[in-house]
């Protein structure tokens, strides 16, 4: 039997019809599917890459923890870190304290700065009450940076070493030191209401002046709020509470002092011997300076002023009492009364009641003076115009000026005095025990009597007088006559003044005294010649 050479024979049990058993858990397909192909190069290199990147971040991560923890440890505060715009960082708890408080004095010092309606006040803020919550800062500038929060510690202090965190100063406000600063301030700045008055000074009358109180429980709570609010470098408003004026300009309306009707003027001494009466003269110029002549009033000098005391504030000063000059209590009264009774006379005031001194004065010519003593002798006057009139006084620099405030005058007045009788003045002496014997001392110069008339024309403001009024020998009604002037009317007083003694003091004492100084001299100057026996004053 012939035979294929080269070909093995394959036995039954491998041929294709023959059922081959798989390895367990092998299926047909999976036998017939190829294995994957290699991975490329750079793949492997990659892997190996993220596995180191991976083994050193996790290295890192340890480093950094590790860090961390350290500096949550370390007592000194966090690098950069800045309060109140100082640095603070890194300082450990020694230093830290004693910066801290110089960063609290430093910010006490610094002014706050309040508004009082128009008016601004300054002051330090540790004056003012306020003060530096110290724990709480020490608190905060050491807990920075350490919540034990790493996601949140470490943004803080890479931010603070960037100079980006400054930690403001908390202040607080001490009540009892702020109520007592603001009760201080207080008294600097309630201003009462000023009512509407009359500046005579200046001839018109000054409207009126709310005034203004500080509400010192309120303005505390505004300060306290400023604070809470951290809105220090804000001006702070403190409260206030307006009071009104009780008399408004509108209520003088009826007053009008822009001119002057009539003025005078009168000297006195500003020596020191004579202070206590330069006192008296202002004490009693307080009492008129302002005074309402309502239109047809009658005035009374006595009543206005009321009784000259101690308790009123009078001193004791020369006065002028039976013809001889005394100490006597508010001495120089007369002189006031005397200036008003002249600027009255050439106003165009009525003439009531007025008595001459009982010797003549130094400060104002023979006729015009006017004597006062509380309550026999007293100075009348009435306003005759239909305007109200105001009484300006003003005593300063060795001058008593009044002037009568009102409307335009509606008169012209010539005042004339006239000498009738003059007599001589005699000498009496006196005997002074505490002066050497033989020394003499005039205590007090004579002075002649006179009886007189005084006289006063009135014209109307319009009338123009010839400017030459007559010779000392004769009356101004023969000039007006001579002009064919005929005044309004002629009003005439006589007047007495009685002479006055010269008093003489010879020392009766021991010759080894020594001698008195010379007494004060209270000089009146006779009347001159070409005032005799007529004198005339315009105005």
């Amino acid at each position: 039997m012939a035979t294929l050479e080269g070909r093995a024979s394959i036995p039954a049990a491998l041929s294709d019809q023959a059922e081959l058993p798989f390895p367990d858990g092998a299926t047909e397909e999976a036998i017939a599917t190829p294995p994957p192909p290699a991975r490329p190069r750079w793949r492997r290199r990659l892997a190996w890459a993220l596995r180191i990147v991976t083994l050193l971040a996790l290295a890192g991560a340890g480093v950094a923890t590790a860090l961390y923890v350290r500096a949550l440890r370390s007592p000194s505060t966090i690098a950069g870190l800045r309060v109140g715009g100082e640095p603070v960082g890194g300082l450990g708890a020694t230093d830290l304290e004693a910066r801290l408080g110089q960063i609290a004095d430093r910010v006490l010092d610094e002014p706050l700065v309040m508004t009082f309606g128009a008016e601004r006040v300054r002051a330090r803020r540790r004056d003012a009450g306020l003060a530096v919550d110290r724990a709480r800062l020490l608190d905060a500038v050491r807990s920075l940076g350490r919540s034990g929060d790493p996601l949140v510690d470490l943004p803080l202090r890479r931010a603070a070493r960037r100079g980006g965190i400054d930690l403001p100063v908390p202040l607080t406000v001490e009540r009892g030191k702020s109520l007592d600063f603001l009760l201080e301030l207080k008294e600097t700045l309630d201003a009462a209401a000023v009512d509407a008055h009359l500046d005579l000074d200046h001839h018109l009358v000054a409207a009126e002046r709310a005034g203004r109180l500080l509400q010192v429980y309120e303005s505390l709570g505004r300060l306290e709020d400023a604070v809470d609010r951290s809105s220090l470098g804000d001006p702070i408003e403190l409260a206030a509470v307006v009071t009104p004026a009780r008399v408004k300009k509108d209520d003088l309306a009826g007053i009008d002092i822009s001119t002057v009707l009539g003025a005078w003027e009168t000297k006195y001494s500003s020596t020191g011997v004579d202070s206590d009466r330069t006192y008296n003269l202002k004490v009693g110029a307080d009492h008129l300076n302002g005074h309402i002549l309502k239109p047809h009033e009658l005035f009374s000098f006595n009543d206005v002023v009321g009784d000259r005391t101690e308790k009123e504030g009078y001193r004791v000063a020369p006065v002028i009492a039976g013809g001889e000059l005394i100490d006597g209590l508010a001495g120089g009264m007369c002189q006031i009364a005397s200036t008003l009774h002249a600027a009255s006379f050439f106003a165009g005031l009525e003439i009531v009641s007025s008595t001459p001194h009982s010797r003549p004065s130094a400060y104002i010519p023979l006729g015009l003076d006017s004597t006062v003593v509380y309550p026999s002798t007293d100075l009348k006057l009435r306003n005759p115009f239909d305007f109200p009139i105001v009484m300006h006084y003003q005593v300063n620099q060795g001058t008593v000026k009044v002037e009568l405030l009102g409307k335009a005058r509606p008169v012209k007045v010539v005042f004339e005095r006239e000498i009738l009788e003059e007599h001589g003045f005699g000498t009496e002496g006196r005997r002074d025990p505490q002066a050497p014997r033989g020394q003499k001392l005039v205590l007090q110069e004579g002075y002649p009597g006179y009886k007189a008339i005084r006289r006063r024309y009135v014209f109307d403001a319009a009338t123009s007088l010839p400017k030459f009024l007559g010779p000392p020998t004769e009356p101004l009604t023969t000039a007006l006559g001579r002009a064919k002037i005929e005044p309004l009317r002629v009003e005439k007083w006589a007047i007495h003044y009685p002479a006055t003694s010269q008093i003489v003091a010879v020392g009766s004492g021991s010759p080894t005294l020594k001698k008195k100084p010379n007494p004060p001299s209270h000089h009146i100057p006779p009347v001159q010649k070409d005032q005799k026996p007529i004198g005339r004053i315009v105005r």
